[in-house]
């Protein structure tokens, strides 16, 4: 088994310097010696202990995503995905764990002396400072900042509604009650946008994800255009099937504009206009974040940052 005193020996350096090398202290010497050793260490095919790097620095490369106990759909799945790319390209290992509905942070996590936590989930003031005491790099978006996004998701929903010739719209969320957390901030943002302009808001509709369960959404509907606001693709989806079933006609007497910008919207048929985010600049804003990257300027309004880049992905659902 290669030790890293054979990594020394092939690079014609000293034990102590690959040992602090490895152990992120790569400030302290040139690029060419780095490059020696990481060049040796290829060659003999030589892997630093994990273990024995948390100790000797006191933490470990491993970074841990906390996300919300929700759906993990495809554009979640994609933010996490991107961001465990950039943390790769950093040395760091992403490691995912979903919160709980207790938002218990346990022992465990920490034992794991992680590098940072990403938090994609609301944290209290209480595990905050838990978490930042115990030394760990924190990145962690508020509860108002997350209320304040889906907001402006829902009234952008209820413009594009209204622009598309829909003067009554309603809001479809699913019963699910670990969705609520975005729901309702979403079903506000329509709510007020449209009170706002003067079109009529009917009550919102609740639809089940299973066989039939989006039925009672569609069925008892007035027969004049609604233009309808879904929680997400899915429920989107859902409706779009239910609306066909009682034979009501899309975009022409139903309108229906969904969130997320999946690959379920664009291969329906017809497809399903939704709201699009930049996946790329918010795995890429929070990673530096993390890594403190100076060249990242402080924001003074995040939403407002969020709410520019919400694009609307033109669908047949609202093709009028």
């Amino acid at each position: 088994m290669t030790t890293s005193a054979d990594v020394a020996s092939h690079a014609g350096l000293s034990r102590s310097t690959v040992s602090q090398i490895f152990n992120g202290r790569e400030h302290l010497f040139s690029e060419d010696t780095i490059a020696r050793v990481r060049a040796s260490a290829s060659e003999l095919g030589y892997r630093p202990s994990l273990a024995g790097r948390t100790l000797a620095r006191g933490r470990s490369d491993i970074v841990i995503t906390l996300l919300s106990d929700v759906t993990f759909n495809p554009r979640l799945r994609e933010l996490v995905d991107t961001m465990t790319a950039e943390l790769a390209i950093a040395g760091l290992t992403n490691l995912v764990r979903f919160m709980g509905s207790d938002g218990l942070l346990e022992d465990a996590v920490l034992g794991l002396k992680p590098y940072g936590v990403i938090s994609l989930a609301s944290l209290s003031e209480a595990q905050n400072e838990r978490l930042l005491g115990q030394g760990v790099r924190l990145v962690s978006q508020s509860e108002d900042i997350q209320i304040g996004i889906d907001n402006a998701i829902g009234r952008l929903q209820a413009q594009h509604l209204a622009e598309c010739g829909f003067d009554t719209v309603a809001v479809v969320v699913p019963e699910a009650a670990r969705e609520q957390g975005f729901a309702s901030a979403r079903e506000a943002g329509v709510h007020e946008w449209a009170t706002e302009h003067g079109l009529t808001v009917l009550p919102t509709r609740h639809v089940s994800l299973e066989r039939g369960g989006s039925h009672n959404a569609v069925h008892g509907l007035p027969s004049t255009p609604i233009g309808l606001a879904a929680y997400n693709d899915e429920v989107a989806m859902s409706v779009l099937s239910a609306a066909l079933f009682f034979g009501r006609t899309v975009p022409n007497d139903l309108g229906i504009i969904g969130i997320d910008n999946s690959p379920v919207a664009a291969a329906m048929t017809p497809t399903i206009t939704t709201i699009d985010y930049d996946i790329d600049f918010s795995a890429h804003g929070i990673v530096a974040l993390l890594m403190r990257d100076s060249s990242v300027a402080d924001v003074d309004d995040p939403v407002e940052m969020i709410r520019d880049r919400l694009r609307v992905i033109q669908g047949d659902t609202t093709r009028r």
